[in-house]
């Protein structure tokens, strides 16, 4: 995984702890900046159904608003040209986000709040889908 300037680890984001609570060490939080992004490298390619997104509970929900979800090849611009599966409307504290991916192809997904300066709280990330061969 690989993320902007960070506040709180990466790995948080797929440690399995869903409490939503960033205090608890559940959750990655960048630093303020101008799009924000998390990605995580799927190994090799994979045909991606749906990402789900816990929003933090503890505050802060809106921040996610308008989050977008990539799905793609490439790692330039920190996968933010890559194409576009979703975008996260549900900015309630604690909310699960199911982006429906239907079944794009590919390696990387990432995450990036696109067009502001914001931070980028997710707390927690998975990625469900079918690899494209052998990984």
């Amino acid at each position: 995984m690989e993320y902007g300037p960070v506040k709180a680890g990466a790995g948080n984001a797929v440690d399995g702890k869903c409490d939503g609570i960033l205090d608890d060490d559940s959750c990655t939080h960048t630093e303020q900046e101008t799009e924000p992004w998390w990605n995580v490298d799927l190994d090799c390619r994979h045909s991606v159904s749906t990402v789900m997104v816990k929003n933090r509970e503890d505050c802060c929900g809106e921040r996610i608003k308008g989050a977008q979800i990539h799905v793609g090849d490439s790692k330039a611009g920190h996968g933010k040209d890559d194409p576009i599966c979703g975008t996260i409307t549900d900015t309630a504290p604690g909310s699960l986000s199911n982006i429906s991916c239907k079944g794009m192809e590919d390696r990387y997904v990432t995450i990036t709040i696109p067009d502001r300066e914001e931070y980028l709280t997710l707390c927690e990330v998975e990625v469900y889908g079918t690899p494209m061969g052998a990984c």
